[in-house]
Protein backbone atom coordinates (compact mmCIF):
# COMPACT_ATOMS: atom_id res chain seq x y z
CA UNK A 1 0.00 0.00 0.00
CA UNK A 2 1.61 3.23 -1.20
CA UNK A 3 1.20 5.60 2.19
CA UNK A 4 2.87 8.45 0.59
CA UNK A 5 -0.60 10.67 -0.49
CA UNK A 6 -1.82 9.73 2.85
CA UNK A 7 0.84 11.55 4.20
CA UNK A 8 1.20 14.25 1.96
CA UNK A 9 -2.61 14.71 3.16
CA UNK A 10 -2.03 14.96 6.73
CA UNK A 11 0.96 16.87 6.17
CA UNK A 12 -1.63 19.34 3.97
CA UNK A 13 -3.87 19.39 6.90
CA UNK A 14 -1.18 20.24 9.65
CA UNK A 15 -0.30 23.14 7.50
CA UNK A 16 -3.47 24.41 6.55
CA UNK A 17 -4.08 24.14 10.67
CA UNK A 18 -0.97 25.65 11.76
CA UNK A 19 -1.66 28.95 9.26
CA UNK A 20 -4.69 29.33 10.16
CA UNK A 21 -3.82 28.93 13.84
CA UNK A 22 -0.88 31.73 13.33
CA UNK A 23 -3.09 34.07 11.75
CA UNK A 24 -5.94 33.75 14.21
CA UNK A 25 -3.73 34.69 17.06
CA UNK A 26 -2.36 37.29 15.23
CA UNK A 27 -4.78 39.99 15.82
CA UNK A 28 -3.27 41.44 18.83
CA UNK A 29 0.35 42.38 18.29
CA UNK A 30 -0.06 45.67 19.59
CA UNK A 31 -3.05 45.44 22.51
CA UNK A 32 -1.36 43.32 25.52
CA UNK A 33 -2.53 40.36 25.99
CA UNK A 34 -1.62 36.54 28.09
CA UNK A 35 -0.30 34.60 25.05
CA UNK A 36 -2.54 32.17 23.32
CA UNK A 37 -1.67 27.92 23.16
CA UNK A 38 -2.84 26.46 19.53
CA UNK A 39 -5.90 25.98 18.29
CA UNK A 40 -7.32 26.47 22.08
CA UNK A 41 -6.21 30.29 22.64
CA UNK A 42 -6.77 30.61 26.02
CA UNK A 43 -8.90 28.55 27.12
CA UNK A 44 -7.23 25.10 27.75
CA UNK A 45 -7.84 25.30 30.99
CA UNK A 46 -11.57 26.16 31.25
CA UNK A 47 -11.85 23.00 28.77
CA UNK A 48 -9.46 20.44 31.04
CA UNK A 49 -11.98 21.93 33.84
CA UNK A 50 -8.65 23.03 35.49
CA UNK A 51 -10.55 26.19 36.06
CA UNK A 52 -13.42 28.09 36.15
CA UNK A 53 -13.92 30.83 33.54
CA UNK A 54 -13.98 33.37 36.05
CA UNK A 55 -10.85 32.66 36.90
CA UNK A 56 -9.58 32.13 32.83
CA UNK A 57 -10.26 35.54 32.88
CA UNK A 58 -9.47 37.13 35.93
CA UNK A 59 -5.70 36.02 34.66
CA UNK A 60 -6.02 38.84 31.23
CA UNK A 61 -7.92 40.93 33.75
CA UNK A 62 -4.84 41.06 35.74
CA UNK A 63 -2.58 42.06 32.90
CA UNK A 64 -2.70 45.48 33.83
CA UNK A 65 -4.19 47.21 36.13
CA UNK A 66 -4.39 50.66 34.35
CA UNK A 67 -5.18 49.12 31.09
CA UNK A 68 -8.92 49.94 29.89
CA UNK A 69 -8.46 46.55 27.85
CA UNK A 70 -6.60 43.79 26.83
CA UNK A 71 -7.06 41.04 24.13
CA UNK A 72 -7.55 37.22 24.68
CA UNK A 73 -8.45 34.53 22.46
CA UNK A 74 -11.20 31.92 22.53
CA UNK A 75 -10.24 29.26 20.83
CA UNK A 76 -9.22 30.83 17.18
CA UNK A 77 -11.38 33.83 17.68
CA UNK A 78 -10.05 37.10 19.03
CA UNK A 79 -11.98 39.22 21.57
CA UNK A 80 -11.36 41.82 23.64
CA UNK A 81 -11.75 42.21 27.32
CA UNK A 82 -13.26 45.36 28.46
CA UNK A 83 -11.60 46.17 31.80
CA UNK A 84 -13.33 49.83 32.30
CA UNK A 85 -16.50 50.03 32.79
CA UNK A 86 -16.78 53.36 31.64
CA UNK A 87 -15.81 52.48 28.29
CA UNK A 88 -18.27 48.94 28.14
CA UNK A 89 -21.02 52.06 29.01
CA UNK A 90 -19.68 53.78 25.70
CA UNK A 91 -19.65 50.75 23.77
CA UNK A 92 -23.36 48.93 25.43
CA UNK A 93 -24.89 52.55 25.63
CA UNK A 94 -24.00 55.47 23.39
CA UNK A 95 -22.39 53.66 20.38
CA UNK A 96 -25.06 50.84 20.76
CA UNK A 97 -25.71 50.73 17.29
CA UNK A 98 -22.32 49.58 16.72
CA UNK A 99 -22.27 46.85 19.06
CA UNK A 100 -26.39 46.04 19.48
CA UNK A 101 -26.15 42.17 19.38
CA UNK A 102 -25.14 39.38 21.12
CA UNK A 103 -22.57 36.24 19.59
CA UNK A 104 -25.01 33.31 19.10
CA UNK A 105 -24.62 30.25 20.50
CA UNK A 106 -27.32 28.25 18.78
CA UNK A 107 -28.44 28.44 15.05
CA UNK A 108 -32.31 28.28 13.96
CA UNK A 109 -31.49 25.46 11.54
CA UNK A 110 -30.99 22.92 14.31
CA UNK A 111 -32.37 24.59 17.68
CA UNK A 112 -35.30 26.57 16.29
CA UNK A 113 -36.87 26.85 20.00
CA UNK A 114 -33.41 27.88 21.26
CA UNK A 115 -32.00 29.88 18.81
CA UNK A 116 -35.49 32.53 18.68
CA UNK A 117 -34.93 33.27 22.51
CA UNK A 118 -34.88 37.06 23.05
CA UNK A 119 -31.07 37.18 23.95
CA UNK A 120 -30.75 35.20 20.93
CA UNK A 121 -32.07 37.64 18.48
CA UNK A 122 -30.31 40.21 16.65
CA UNK A 123 -30.69 44.04 14.75
CA UNK A 124 -33.86 45.11 13.72
CA UNK A 125 -35.78 41.73 15.21
CA UNK A 126 -34.72 42.05 18.43
CA UNK A 127 -35.71 45.33 18.33
CA UNK A 128 -38.72 45.32 17.68
CA UNK A 129 -39.62 42.08 19.54
CA UNK A 130 -38.28 44.04 22.56
CA UNK A 131 -40.02 46.79 22.29
CA UNK A 132 -43.79 44.96 21.92
CA UNK A 133 -42.21 42.29 25.09
CA UNK A 134 -41.31 45.37 27.35
CA UNK A 135 -44.78 46.19 28.69
CA UNK A 136 -45.15 43.09 29.91
CA UNK A 137 -42.74 43.64 32.65
CA UNK A 138 -43.53 46.36 34.41
CA UNK A 139 -44.10 47.00 38.27
CA UNK A 140 -48.11 47.03 37.79
CA UNK A 141 -48.13 43.66 35.69
CA UNK A 142 -45.50 41.88 37.97
CA UNK A 143 -48.07 43.14 40.75
CA UNK A 144 -50.72 41.39 39.05
CA UNK A 145 -48.89 37.96 39.13
CA UNK A 146 -47.67 38.58 43.00
CA UNK A 147 -50.00 36.43 44.52
CA UNK A 148 -49.36 33.55 42.11
CA UNK A 149 -45.78 34.01 43.39
CA UNK A 150 -46.36 33.96 46.83
CA UNK A 151 -49.26 31.34 46.63
CA UNK A 152 -46.30 28.80 45.07
CA UNK A 153 -43.84 30.07 47.93
CA UNK A 154 -45.55 29.72 50.82
CA UNK A 155 -47.24 25.99 49.85
CA UNK A 156 -42.72 25.27 48.65
CA UNK A 157 -42.26 26.30 52.58
CA UNK A 158 -44.72 24.72 54.75
CA UNK A 159 -43.71 21.64 53.19
CA UNK A 160 -40.22 22.49 53.53
CA UNK A 161 -40.60 23.33 57.33
CA UNK A 162 -42.50 19.76 57.76
CA UNK A 163 -39.88 17.74 56.90
CA UNK A 164 -38.48 15.14 59.07
CA UNK A 165 -35.62 15.34 60.77
CA UNK A 166 -33.34 12.63 58.82
CA UNK A 167 -34.69 14.45 55.56
CA UNK A 168 -33.72 18.06 56.11
CA UNK A 169 -30.29 17.93 54.73
CA UNK A 170 -31.46 18.91 51.20
CA UNK A 171 -29.76 19.94 48.04
CA UNK A 172 -31.73 23.01 47.48
CA UNK A 173 -30.86 24.03 43.68
CA UNK A 174 -33.12 21.40 42.55
CA UNK A 175 -35.18 21.20 45.20
CA UNK A 176 -35.78 25.10 44.29
CA UNK A 177 -36.06 24.34 40.85
CA UNK A 178 -39.28 23.38 41.77
CA UNK A 179 -40.42 26.52 43.13
CA UNK A 180 -39.10 28.42 40.24
CA UNK A 181 -40.95 25.34 37.99
CA UNK A 182 -44.43 26.24 39.77
CA UNK A 183 -44.14 30.26 39.50
CA UNK A 184 -43.27 30.24 35.62
CA UNK A 185 -45.74 27.31 34.73
CA UNK A 186 -48.31 29.35 36.54
CA UNK A 187 -47.04 33.00 35.75
CA UNK A 188 -45.80 32.97 32.11
CA UNK A 189 -48.05 29.46 30.86
CA UNK A 190 -51.07 30.18 33.56
CA UNK A 191 -50.79 25.85 34.29
CA UNK A 192 -50.95 24.88 38.07
CA UNK A 193 -48.43 22.40 39.02
CA UNK A 194 -47.50 21.49 42.42
CA UNK A 195 -44.20 19.63 41.86
CA UNK A 196 -43.24 18.98 45.97
CA UNK A 197 -46.31 16.95 46.03
CA UNK A 198 -45.93 15.68 42.45
CA UNK A 199 -42.28 15.92 41.51
CA UNK A 200 -42.37 13.85 38.74
CA UNK A 201 -44.79 16.13 36.32
CA UNK A 202 -43.91 16.55 32.96
CA UNK A 203 -43.79 20.28 32.95
CA UNK A 204 -40.76 19.64 35.44
CA UNK A 205 -39.07 16.91 34.01
CA UNK A 206 -38.98 18.41 30.53
CA UNK A 207 -38.75 21.77 32.30
CA UNK A 208 -35.08 20.39 34.15
CA UNK A 209 -33.73 18.66 30.91
CA UNK A 210 -34.43 21.87 28.52
CA UNK A 211 -33.13 24.78 30.53
CA UNK A 212 -29.91 22.24 32.03
CA UNK A 213 -27.22 23.31 30.33
CA UNK A 214 -24.33 22.70 32.71
CA UNK A 215 -21.58 20.20 32.09
CA UNK A 216 -18.43 20.47 29.85
CA UNK A 217 -20.38 18.52 26.97
CA UNK A 218 -22.75 21.48 26.59
CA UNK A 219 -19.65 23.87 27.31
CA UNK A 220 -17.78 21.94 24.21
CA UNK A 221 -21.16 22.76 22.33
CA UNK A 222 -21.23 26.59 23.22
CA UNK A 223 -18.05 26.62 22.44
CA UNK A 224 -18.12 25.06 18.56
CA UNK A 225 -21.22 27.40 17.87
CA UNK A 226 -19.17 30.47 18.72
CA UNK A 227 -16.11 29.42 16.92
CA UNK A 228 -16.91 26.53 14.16
CA UNK A 229 -20.76 27.54 13.86
CA UNK A 230 -21.14 25.52 10.30
CA UNK A 231 -19.38 22.83 11.96
CA UNK A 232 -21.86 22.74 15.18
CA UNK A 233 -24.77 23.01 12.77
CA UNK A 234 -23.32 19.88 10.13
CA UNK A 235 -22.99 17.54 13.50
CA UNK A 236 -26.56 18.66 14.10
CA UNK A 237 -25.57 19.89 17.75
CA UNK A 238 -28.69 21.00 19.70
CA UNK A 239 -29.39 22.07 23.26
CA UNK A 240 -33.24 21.30 23.46
CA UNK A 241 -34.43 18.12 22.31
CA UNK A 242 -37.37 17.65 19.48
CA UNK A 243 -39.72 16.12 21.84
CA UNK A 244 -39.10 19.27 24.47
CA UNK A 245 -39.54 21.69 21.89
CA UNK A 246 -42.46 20.39 20.88
CA UNK A 247 -44.07 20.00 24.90
CA UNK A 248 -43.48 23.63 25.16
CA UNK A 249 -45.04 24.26 21.83
CA UNK A 250 -47.77 22.44 21.92
CA UNK A 251 -49.01 24.02 25.87
CA UNK A 252 -48.91 27.54 24.25
CA UNK A 253 -50.96 26.48 20.85
CA UNK A 254 -53.61 24.26 23.02
CA UNK A 255 -53.56 27.24 25.63
CA UNK A 256 -54.21 29.94 23.16
CA UNK A 257 -56.90 28.01 20.82
CA UNK A 258 -58.88 27.03 24.25
CA UNK A 259 -58.78 30.59 25.25
CA UNK A 260 -60.09 31.76 21.75
CA UNK A 261 -62.59 29.49 22.10
CA UNK A 262 -63.77 30.20 24.99
CA UNK A 263 -63.75 33.84 25.27
CA UNK A 264 -62.09 32.97 28.78
CA UNK A 265 -58.54 35.55 29.48
CA UNK A 266 -55.87 34.36 31.97
CA UNK A 267 -53.87 36.86 34.36
CA UNK A 268 -50.50 35.28 33.08
CA UNK A 269 -47.61 36.12 30.15
CA UNK A 270 -49.16 34.31 27.84
CA UNK A 271 -52.40 36.25 28.16
CA UNK A 272 -49.87 39.48 27.70
CA UNK A 273 -48.62 38.36 25.06
CA UNK A 274 -51.81 37.38 22.91
CA UNK A 275 -52.68 41.18 23.76
CA UNK A 276 -50.03 42.41 22.13
CA UNK A 277 -50.48 40.25 19.07
CA UNK A 278 -53.86 41.32 19.20
CA UNK A 279 -53.75 44.94 19.05
CA UNK A 280 -55.18 47.39 16.46
CA UNK A 281 -52.70 50.31 17.00
CA UNK A 282 -49.76 47.94 16.12
CA UNK A 283 -47.71 48.25 12.56
CA UNK A 284 -45.85 45.18 13.79
CA UNK A 285 -47.61 41.02 15.15
CA UNK A 286 -46.19 39.06 17.30
CA UNK A 287 -46.64 35.52 15.37
CA UNK A 288 -47.88 32.36 17.27
CA UNK A 289 -43.82 31.27 16.53
CA UNK A 290 -42.66 34.31 18.61
CA UNK A 291 -45.13 33.72 21.57
CA UNK A 292 -43.62 30.28 21.82
CA UNK A 293 -39.91 31.38 21.64
CA UNK A 294 -40.83 34.28 24.06
CA UNK A 295 -42.77 32.08 26.50
CA UNK A 296 -39.89 29.24 26.71
CA UNK A 297 -37.15 32.57 27.33
CA UNK A 298 -38.85 33.14 30.35
CA UNK A 299 -38.74 29.40 31.12
CA UNK A 300 -35.19 28.89 30.43
CA UNK A 301 -34.38 32.76 32.18
CA UNK A 302 -36.08 31.85 35.14
CA UNK A 303 -35.88 27.77 35.80
CA UNK A 304 -32.00 27.19 36.64
CA UNK A 305 -30.73 30.74 36.93
CA UNK A 306 -33.31 31.70 39.54
CA UNK A 307 -33.17 28.34 41.58
CA UNK A 308 -29.15 28.88 41.19
CA UNK A 309 -29.20 32.44 42.14
CA UNK A 310 -31.33 31.31 45.18
CA UNK A 311 -29.50 28.39 46.43
CA UNK A 312 -26.48 31.27 46.25
CA UNK A 313 -28.41 33.45 48.81
CA UNK A 314 -29.85 30.50 50.85
CA UNK A 315 -25.43 29.04 51.15
CA UNK A 316 -24.53 32.81 52.10
CA UNK A 317 -27.15 32.61 54.81
CA UNK A 318 -26.16 29.69 56.36
CA UNK A 319 -22.62 31.00 56.09
CA UNK A 320 -22.95 34.23 57.67
CA UNK A 321 -26.27 33.23 60.56
CA UNK A 322 -26.38 36.18 62.12
CA UNK A 323 -27.12 38.25 58.78
CA UNK A 324 -30.02 35.39 58.33
CA UNK A 325 -30.82 36.23 61.63
CA UNK A 326 -31.17 39.83 61.09
CA UNK A 327 -33.59 39.02 58.01
CA UNK A 328 -35.26 37.28 59.76
CA UNK A 329 -36.09 40.25 62.23
CA UNK A 330 -37.16 42.12 59.20
CA UNK A 331 -39.48 39.66 58.17
CA UNK A 332 -40.94 39.06 61.29
CA UNK A 333 -41.61 43.17 61.61
CA UNK A 334 -43.49 42.77 58.03
CA UNK A 335 -45.29 40.06 59.22
CA UNK A 336 -46.51 41.87 62.34
CA UNK A 337 -47.26 45.08 60.14
CA UNK A 338 -49.51 43.25 57.63
CA UNK A 339 -51.01 40.82 59.86
CA UNK A 340 -49.34 37.63 57.90
CA UNK A 341 -50.59 38.93 54.64
CA UNK A 342 -47.61 39.46 52.67
CA UNK A 343 -47.97 42.10 49.34
CA UNK A 344 -46.15 43.43 46.91
CA UNK A 345 -45.66 46.38 48.56
CA UNK A 346 -44.06 45.24 51.67
CA UNK A 347 -41.83 42.90 49.70
CA UNK A 348 -40.33 45.77 47.69
CA UNK A 349 -39.62 47.89 51.53
CA UNK A 350 -37.98 45.36 52.81
CA UNK A 351 -34.17 47.27 52.85
CA UNK A 352 -32.13 44.31 54.30
CA UNK A 353 -33.69 41.51 52.59
CA UNK A 354 -32.79 43.79 48.80
CA UNK A 355 -29.43 44.31 50.41
CA UNK A 356 -29.00 40.41 51.07
CA UNK A 357 -30.07 40.02 47.95
CA UNK A 358 -27.79 42.23 46.13
CA UNK A 359 -24.95 41.52 47.72
CA UNK A 360 -25.52 37.59 47.18
CA UNK A 361 -25.71 39.03 43.22
CA UNK A 362 -22.29 41.20 43.56
CA UNK A 363 -20.30 38.18 44.54
CA UNK A 364 -22.21 35.27 42.76
CA UNK A 365 -23.34 36.62 39.48
CA UNK A 366 -24.61 33.61 37.17
CA UNK A 367 -23.41 35.62 34.69
CA UNK A 368 -19.58 35.65 34.43
CA UNK A 369 -19.07 37.92 31.76
CA UNK A 370 -21.22 40.20 29.12
CA UNK A 371 -20.90 40.23 25.72
CA UNK A 372 -21.13 42.55 22.32
CA UNK A 373 -20.55 41.99 18.62
CA UNK A 374 -18.81 44.70 16.61
CA UNK A 375 -21.05 45.24 13.66
CA UNK A 376 -19.09 48.31 11.81
CA UNK A 377 -15.43 48.78 12.34
CA UNK A 378 -14.94 50.82 15.73
CA UNK A 379 -11.99 52.60 17.07
CA UNK A 380 -10.99 52.45 20.50
CA UNK A 381 -9.01 54.71 22.65
CA UNK A 382 -5.47 53.32 23.50
CA UNK A 383 -5.42 50.74 25.98
CA UNK A 384 -2.45 52.21 27.64
CA UNK A 385 -1.37 55.96 28.44
CA UNK A 386 0.85 56.49 25.38
CA UNK A 387 -0.59 53.86 23.45
CA UNK A 388 -2.36 53.50 20.10
CA UNK A 389 -5.76 53.64 19.38
CA UNK A 390 -6.78 49.71 18.27
CA UNK A 391 -9.69 49.46 15.83
CA UNK A 392 -12.53 46.44 16.49
CA UNK A 393 -13.39 44.49 13.37
CA UNK A 394 -17.05 43.28 12.58
CA UNK A 395 -17.59 40.19 14.07
CA UNK A 396 -14.98 40.69 17.13
CA UNK A 397 -16.40 40.03 20.29
CA UNK A 398 -16.69 43.02 23.21
CA UNK A 399 -16.54 40.84 26.96
CA UNK A 400 -16.95 42.77 30.29
CA UNK A 401 -15.77 40.55 33.02
CA UNK A 402 -18.60 40.89 35.61
CA UNK A 403 -17.06 38.72 37.86
CA UNK A 404 -13.83 40.36 38.54
CA UNK A 405 -15.25 43.73 37.98
CA UNK A 406 -17.57 42.70 40.93
CA UNK A 407 -14.83 41.47 43.03
CA UNK A 408 -12.17 44.56 42.25
CA UNK A 409 -11.17 46.30 44.80
CA UNK A 410 -10.90 49.30 43.61
CA UNK A 411 -14.63 49.27 43.48
CA UNK A 412 -15.90 47.36 46.39
CA UNK A 413 -14.26 47.68 50.06
CA UNK A 414 -12.90 43.67 51.25
CA UNK A 415 -14.62 42.56 47.51
CA UNK A 416 -14.99 38.79 48.96
CA UNK A 417 -16.47 39.57 51.72
CA UNK A 418 -20.42 38.72 52.40
CA UNK A 419 -21.58 42.59 53.53
CA UNK A 420 -25.23 43.44 53.25
CA UNK A 421 -24.30 46.24 55.00
CA UNK A 422 -23.06 48.20 52.16
CA UNK A 423 -26.14 47.70 50.02
CA UNK A 424 -27.98 49.72 52.88
CA UNK A 425 -25.07 52.47 53.38
CA UNK A 426 -24.47 53.04 49.69
CA UNK A 427 -27.45 50.68 48.21
CA UNK A 428 -28.45 53.53 45.45
CA UNK A 429 -24.78 54.42 44.63
CA UNK A 430 -23.86 50.80 43.95
CA UNK A 431 -26.53 49.81 41.83
CA UNK A 432 -26.05 53.17 39.61
CA UNK A 433 -22.46 53.17 39.72
CA UNK A 434 -22.21 50.90 35.96
CA UNK A 435 -20.15 48.63 38.25
CA UNK A 436 -22.72 46.82 39.56
CA UNK A 437 -24.22 44.41 36.45
CA UNK A 438 -25.39 41.16 37.38
CA UNK A 439 -28.57 41.58 34.68
CA UNK A 440 -26.92 42.98 32.30
CA UNK A 441 -26.29 47.06 30.99
CA UNK A 442 -27.42 49.30 28.61
CA UNK A 443 -30.59 48.26 26.41
CA UNK A 444 -29.73 44.64 26.29
CA UNK A 445 -30.54 44.67 30.00
CA UNK A 446 -32.41 41.24 31.24
CA UNK A 447 -36.05 42.48 30.69
CA UNK A 448 -36.97 40.04 33.31
CA UNK A 449 -34.61 41.10 35.81
CA UNK A 450 -37.67 42.50 37.70
CA UNK A 451 -39.47 39.65 37.84
CA UNK A 452 -36.43 37.30 38.55
CA UNK A 453 -35.58 39.44 41.71
CA UNK A 454 -39.57 39.17 43.24
CA UNK A 455 -39.34 35.58 42.85
CA UNK A 456 -36.65 35.16 44.51
CA UNK A 457 -37.53 37.31 47.26
CA UNK A 458 -40.83 36.12 48.02
CA UNK A 459 -38.69 32.54 48.43
CA UNK A 460 -36.17 33.75 50.65
CA UNK A 461 -39.08 35.91 52.58
CA UNK A 462 -41.54 32.49 52.88
CA UNK A 463 -39.07 30.17 53.88
CA UNK A 464 -37.54 32.24 56.56
CA UNK A 465 -40.62 32.80 57.75
CA UNK A 466 -41.17 29.15 58.65
CA UNK A 467 -37.44 27.73 58.69
CA UNK A 468 -34.02 28.26 59.65
CA UNK A 469 -31.34 27.29 57.00
CA UNK A 470 -27.51 25.68 58.12
CA UNK A 471 -24.80 24.08 57.18
CA UNK A 472 -25.38 20.47 57.00
CA UNK A 473 -22.73 17.15 56.86
CA UNK A 474 -22.59 17.49 53.09
CA UNK A 475 -22.09 21.16 53.24
CA UNK A 476 -19.04 22.53 51.88
CA UNK A 477 -17.88 25.52 53.38
CA UNK A 478 -16.33 27.94 52.54
CA UNK A 479 -18.44 27.57 49.31
CA UNK A 480 -16.46 26.05 46.43
CA UNK A 481 -17.11 26.81 42.37
CA UNK A 482 -17.51 23.95 39.84
CA UNK A 483 -14.41 24.13 37.38
CA UNK A 484 -14.54 23.75 33.36
CA UNK A 485 -18.65 25.17 32.98
CA UNK A 486 -19.49 28.63 31.32
CA UNK A 487 -21.66 29.64 34.35
CA UNK A 488 -20.99 30.53 38.18
CA UNK A 489 -22.58 27.36 40.21
CA UNK A 490 -21.18 25.07 42.79
CA UNK A 491 -19.01 21.97 42.72
CA UNK A 492 -20.80 19.47 40.89
CA UNK A 493 -23.59 21.58 40.44
CA UNK A 494 -24.63 20.95 44.17
CA UNK A 495 -25.91 23.40 47.63
CA UNK A 496 -26.40 20.73 49.97
CA UNK A 497 -28.06 22.66 53.41
CA UNK A 498 -30.21 21.76 56.32
CA UNK A 499 -33.40 23.21 56.35
CA UNK A 500 -34.55 23.32 60.47
CA UNK A 501 -38.42 24.24 61.46
CA UNK A 502 -37.85 27.65 63.35
CA UNK A 503 -38.11 27.55 66.77
CA UNK A 504 -39.93 30.34 67.51
CA UNK A 505 -41.74 31.89 63.95
CA UNK A 506 -43.98 35.12 64.45
CA UNK A 507 -47.72 33.46 65.54
CA UNK A 508 -48.91 34.37 62.12
CA UNK A 509 -46.83 31.42 60.74
CA UNK A 510 -48.44 29.11 63.11
CA UNK A 511 -52.01 30.40 62.64
CA UNK A 512 -51.27 29.74 58.88
CA UNK A 513 -51.13 25.60 60.10
CA UNK A 514 -47.46 25.06 60.16
CA UNK A 515 -46.66 22.65 62.76
CA UNK A 516 -43.76 23.00 64.05
CA UNK A 517 -41.53 20.64 63.12
CA UNK A 518 -44.44 18.04 62.45
CA UNK A 519 -43.52 16.04 59.41
CA UNK A 520 -45.89 16.43 56.78
CA UNK A 521 -47.12 13.35 54.71
CA UNK A 522 -47.09 15.11 51.10
CA UNK A 523 -43.50 16.43 51.76
CA UNK A 524 -41.97 12.43 52.60
CA UNK A 525 -39.35 11.53 50.33
CA UNK A 526 -39.96 14.14 47.94
CA UNK A 527 -36.74 16.05 48.71
CA UNK A 528 -34.40 13.36 48.60
CA UNK A 529 -31.80 13.96 45.48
Amino acid sequence: MDYLPIVLALFAVFLAVYYYNKRAHSVFKDVLHVPPTPIVGNFGSLITKRATLQEVLQKSYDLHPDAKYVGFYEFLSSNILVRDPELFKSIAVKNFDNFSDHRKFTDKRTDPLFAGMLFQLAGNEWKEQRNMLSPTFTSSKIKNMFKLMSDCAMRFSTKLSNLQEKEREVEVRNLFARYTNDVIAKCVYGVSVDTMEEPKNIFYVYGRAATLLTGLLNTIKFMLYRNLPELAVALRLNFVKKRHADFFSDVVRKTIESRESSGVKGTDMLQLMMDIRDRKDSSKRMSIKDIICHAFTFFFGGFDTVSSQSAFIAHMLAENPEAQTRLQEEIDEALERTNGQLTYETINEMKYLDAVVNETLRLYPIVVFLDRVCTRAFELPPALPGGKPFVVQPGTNIWLPVYSIHRDPKYYENPDKFDPERFLVDGKKILNSGVYMPFGSGPRMCIGNRFALTEMKVLIYHLLSKCDIKAGQKTTLPMQLEKGVLNVTAKNNEFWLKMEPRKNPHPSVLANGVSNGVANGIANGVCKQ
